[in-house]
């Protein structure tokens, strides 16, 4: 019942403007196709068909389509891929190239190519020495083919690349697999629509191909005459059997691109059938029976690199000076969780991508990783493993297969690399969802198969670029949790980019705080939550933050206010006179009057409440003055004072609660 009702509602969307247009399209492409339905001799059909001629000429027709078809996959998916991939000189130019067979006339085709491999052609007399002759010939009519073809292919496939996210090939490539490699399993896999879509253009234009065909490779029956060029010498003769035979070329074009369809249209990429119990029960089954089993009382007799339990006691510090946008010198000792955090575009994820190696705007001028100095060496064969923002599962690959994939990529062999896998899916609680995709996954799910993906290959450092911040809160603290526990026994350096302070204090040994690509603070989280050097720091940590000059005992705001400050102790020193600083006080230490408050010194000043909101139990209170600041206070205070959105109240702040700290 609910299905006409949607239909109904979607007509209502349709605008009449375009959907007649639309339908007078479909009876413009239908008519010319109806017509050869029409007139085709249906009596004499079967004989016509049947006949030597015809058969001939659709067997050179789809031998010369096939091999066409088969030279622009050769040659024009690196040409898609380097297209929408590679920027080089001269980029739009050959991009222009490629179009161009798609709008030159056909003859005009054919008589480029003779003069461009024909005999008396710019590589003609080369051809002529190796033996090899094009004109006339049926490798003519597959080059003519594929010449006038391939731009649909390329076409296609390039537009698919352009919409495949770069972050999934260099995930690929930080787990360890080669650039080539990452294009075979990630990159063609995952534009496997597409491609199939260039293809069965791209074959469906050889297969009618005419003019250049005629032009470059001639007529000649049994070599060159496929069924388009029958089609031509039969209407001088035989109008009956041209249509015969043109619809003859219909059917087969017809039948390969209904059969082409789901794919063409990407169905079926997220489904997976081994999601019930029973498979994934039959699955672990055959990766226990997988495992080798050991002699009694000898060694195993299993192949290849050995499991995470009995990896060497090996431990990875690091020692990097990133330049370039992003300079920062970096060093932290094995097992330190550094949380990387600052203003969106600080640099943050370009200082991960420059230690990866993936940005021209920041480079690792040394990267040493226990010893051994690493920044030069490609993506690949860094040992860096990198985590993005939202995971990059590998949306055709399982969770299994997406765990087992750096190992894989490093030549493990199958079956220790899926025991491995599963063991890492086992110690992150998802060992039972192994065989689901992606697609299949929550987000936390996802979040932990990413995470033991990385660790499984092994690295000796581990890149988190805000791996939690798609969560929900009661997600993200289980998520919180697992990493936790698990980066305490990892044995290089982990660095997560994140904008929770939570995260940053319960996960983090150290917090690096960049500003505009450079360094302002890099110490143990109780030091910058004490001391906060960058107003962004300070209200991520809840605090208010005021930066100013320090003159006469008082600090001298950007705004024209002035801050009186408590005389300094043997702890907290006083910044000298003229010294840039910071002044912190917390929401909780700010005070509302609804009248100008009298008693002890303070910080007294009049503002208008901008914003009220729920903050745990109590209330935070944004008003505006000079300068603006945040309050904290109970619900009943604020229904007492008659807080809301406009009212006029009186800050005051005690001197002695106020820290300041030179920037």
């Amino acid at each position: 019942m609910t299905a006409p009702v949607r239909t109904s509602a979607l007509r209502g969307r349709v605008p009449w403007a375009l959907a007649l247009p639309g339908v007078v399209a479909v009876v413009f492409l239908l008519l010319p196709l109806a017509g050869v339905l029409a007139g085709a001799p249906w009596r004499t059909l079967p004989g016509r068909l049947g006949s030597p001629a015809v058969t001939e000429a659709l067997g050179l027709s789809l031998v010369v389509s096939g091999w066409a078809l088969l030279l622009s996959l050769l040659l024009g998916v690196p040409l898609a891929w380097l297209l929408a991939r590679v920027e080089f000189p001269g980029k739009a130019l050959v991009r222009c190239l490629v179009m161009l067979p798609m709008v030159l006339p056909p003859t005009v085709a054919g008589v480029a190519l003779l003069e461009g491999y024909g005999r008396r052609g710019l590589l003609g007399p080369w051809l002529d020495g190796l033996g090899v002759t094009l004109p006339f010939s049926t490798a003519g009519a597959v080059v003519a083919a594929a010449f006038v073809s391939m731009p649909f292919l390329v076409i296609s496939l390039e537009g698919a690349l352009g919409g495949l996210h770069r972050r999934y090939e260099e995930t690929a490539l930080s787990l360890g697999a080669t650039p080539l490699r990452t294009f075979l399993t990630v990159t063609v896999p995952m534009v496997a629509p597409g491609l199939v879509a260039g293809a069965a253009l791209c074959w469906a234009r050889a297969l009618g191909e005419f003019g250049a065909t005629i032009t470059f490779a001639g007529n000649l029956p049994g070599t060159t005459q496929t069924l388009p060029l029958q089609v031509y010498l039969l209407l001088q003769n035989d109008p009956d059997g041209a249509v015969a035979v043109s619809l003859l070329l219909l059917v087969v074009a017809t039948a390969v691109l209904v059969a082409l369809r789901g794919r063409w249209l990407g169905a079926g990429s997220g489904t997976d059938s081994g999601t019930d119990s029973g498979t994934r029960a039959r699955t672990r089954k055959s990766i226990a029976d997988a495992e080798p089993k050991e002699a009694a009382g000898g060694e195993g007799e299993r192949t290849g690199p050995p499991m995470a339990a009995e990896l060497p006691d090996e431990t990875w510090p690091l020692d990097a000076e990133v330049a370039g946008f992003t300079r920062v010198r970096l060093d932290a000792p094995p097992g330190t969780t550094v949380a990387v955090v600052g203003p969106n575009g600080a640099g943050k994820t370009t200082l991960l991508r420059a230690l990866l190696g993936l940005t021209p705007r920041a480079w690792a001028e040394s990267l040493r990783l226990g010893g051994t100095d690493v920044g030069g060496l490609p993506v690949h064969r860094r040992g860096i493993a990198w985590v993005p923002q939202d995971g990059a599962l590998f949306p055709h690959l399982t969770a299994l297969s997406n765990t087992a994939y750096g190992l894989r990529a490093q030549g493990v062999d199958k079956r220790h690399a899926r025991v491995a896998a599963q063991e890492w899916l086992d110690r992150l609680g998802v060992g039972r969802l192994a065989h689901r995709r992606p697609g299949q996954l929550s987000g936390g799910q996802a979040q932990r198969v990413a995470l033991a993906r990385a660790l499984a290959a092994r690295p000796r450092l581990l890149l988190l670029d805000e791996p939690l911040a798609a969560l929900d809160q009661t997600t993200r603290a289980r998520v919180r949790h697992a990493l936790r526990s698990h980066l305490s026994d990892f044995p290089g350096v982990c660095l997560i980019v994140t904008h929770d302070p939570v995260e940053a204090v319960s996960l983090a040994d150290r917090v690096l705080v960049l500003e505009d690509g450079l360094p302002v603070q890099y110490a143990e989280p109780a030091e910058v939550a004490r001391h906060p050097r960058s107003p962004w720091v300070a209200r991520m940590l809840g605090r208010n933050a005021w930066p100013g000059t320090v003159r006469g005992g008082g600090l001298e705001l950007a705004d024209g206010a002035r801050l009186v400050l408590a005389g300094p102790d043997d702890d907290s020193p006083a910044p000298a006179e003229g010294t840039a600083a910071l002044a912190v006080v917390a929401p909780e230490a700010v005070s509302l009057h609804r009248e100008r408050p009298s008693g002890s010194p303070r910080n007294v000043w009049e503002g208008t409440v901008r914003e009220l909101t729920a903050h745990g139990g109590r209330l935070r209170v944004l008003v505006s003055g000079a300068p603006e600041v945040v309050a904290e206070v109970t619900a009943g205070a604020a229904a007492e004072l008659g807080l809301g959105e406009g009212a006029r109240v009186w800050v005051s702040v005690k001197a002695t609660e106020i820290t300041v700290v030179a920037l």
